[in-house]
């Protein structure tokens, strides 16, 4: 009878706990298990600190870099983009088809003047005239001081005839003399003549010779030579023989892309462009080859911008527009790839090199990170202004030395002012 009582009271007491009760003996319960679990961990770092034996280090130096990121594309290092000129006439021939290596001097194409051709048979053949005429009047020079010649041998020469009187051989002599005379005047005329003769042919034949000259550098500029080794690219399938490009037109008939090292191109803002400049190395990386990488450096950043308009104005209002820098980029090798491929650059725009310690020996943050060192056998807390991080280590731009002995692995429990005798085993 009285256990039965006692039950009854024992549920009235469970029916008196009211749920507001419940809920704060759960939380009770919650707080304890965590407090357990904490001190638990406090136990094993506790014991984890006296097994593992504090270690010092110096500060050692490390070469830090800052680095700017930029997008590019990959491009052939030159590529001539080759146009119709209207005023060479028509297309005659086309020697190369798209895909075709070429080497620098080779022929491409070549245009059709009907006029050019004309005008230098022409000149041909007033040359070749000129030039007999000059050979035949060098034949006359050549006869009439020949006759002249023999002319002069005659009047100088004295009669032997003995048998004559003085009276007669002198007006014979003097008869002869004057006779002989006016041929050879009248020969030296004629000289005088055909010698102007011939240097009107000779300047004829250098005349006929400029012109023919110049007709024939005239008429192999109709032909159209590579200027560099490469590859033929985008040849105009619409241009063929008998074209021909009216004065107001611009049309390309193809472009050789340079058989010379990949490059990379790209544009810079004003900010990308005040950091980067021409000699500074870059890492590519590119989407399309993965796990891959290639180094080189830049090699071209222009001065000038090319503006580019801003297509979220409204029609109605100023359009605004933002500068960018074209730059180029070398590779020292392009393996796996090929123009066309987008790649990110990472540009080192500076590099130092500063005191670090292991990225472990740093502790707190902010403005208010702090190592241990090391001095006279006694722990001391150090204040450090910190720096970049650079794998493992992280940079340290005030508060330490070199020489300085500096935690490495410091635990929560090391404390400033405890004593240490690296020494001691």
């Amino acid at each position: 009878m009285e256990s039965a009582k006692r039950i009854d009271e024992e549920k009235e007491q469970a029916k008196a706990i009211t749920p507001r009760q419940k809920k704060f003996i759960i939380i009770g319960i919650i707080i304890l298990l965590i407090v357990s679990v904490i001190l638990s961990l406090v136990v094993l770092e506790i014991k984890k600190s006296k097994s593992k034996t504090l270690q010092f280090v110096s500060p050692t130096v490390k070469s830090f870099t800052k680095t700017e990121t930029v997008s590019g594309r990959v491009v052939q290092s030159h590529t001539d983009t080759i146009y119709v000129n209207p005023g060479k006439g028509s297309i005659n021939e086309i020697f190369v088809k798209e895909g075709d290596t070429v080497t620098k001097g080779q022929k491409l194409f070549s245009y059709e003047d009907p006029t050019i051709a004309a005008e230098l048979g022409q000149a041909e053949v007033n040359k070749k005239l000129a030039e007999t005429t000059v050979t035949q009047k060098k034949e006359q020079v050549e006869s009439l001081e020949q006759d002249i010649q023999n002319a002069n041998l005659e009047t100088t020469s004295d009669p032997t005839d003995k048998t004559k009187t003085d009276t007669t051989k002198t007006k014979t002599k003097t008869d002869t003399t004057a006779t002989d005379t006016s041929v050879i005047q009248s020969l030296q005329i004629e000289l005088n003549k055909v010698k102007e003769e011939l240097n009107a042919a000779e300047l004829k034949v250098e005349q006929y010779t400029l012109e023919a000259e110049k007709l024939k550098a005239q008429q192999e500029s109709l032909t159209v030579n590579s200027k560099n080794d490469g590859v033929i690219l985008n040849l105009n399938q619409k241009i063929g023989q008998g074209f021909k490009a009216t004065d107001k037109q611009q049309i390309s008939i193809m472009q050789i892309a340079s058989n010379e090292p990949f490059q990379i191109e790209g544009k810079l803002t004003e900010e990308e462009k005040a950091k980067i400049e021409p000699g500074q190395a870059i890492k590519v990386t590119s989407k399309v080859v993965a796990n891959k990488s290639w180094k080189g450096s830049i090699s071209e950043v222009s001065n000038f911008p090319m503006n580019n308009t801003s297509s979220n104005q409204e029609k109605n209002t100023k359009q605004a527009t933002v500068p960018y820098y074209s730059f180029r980029a070398t590779l020292d090798s392009q393996e796996t790839l090929y123009p066309g491929y987008e790649t990110k650059l990472t540009v080192v725009v500076e590099s130092k090199d500063l005191l670090a310690v292991p990225e472990t020996s740093i502790k707190g943050s902010g403005k208010s990170t702090y190592v241990y060192t090391l001095k006279k056998g006694k722990i001391y807390k150090q204040t450090v202004k910190t720096g970049q991080k650079s794998g493992k280590y992280v940079a340290i731009l005030k508060g330490l030395k070199e020489g300085d002995k500096v935690g490495k692995n410091p635990s929560w429990t090391v404390r400033p002012g405890t004593k240490i005798d690296l020494n001691k085993k």
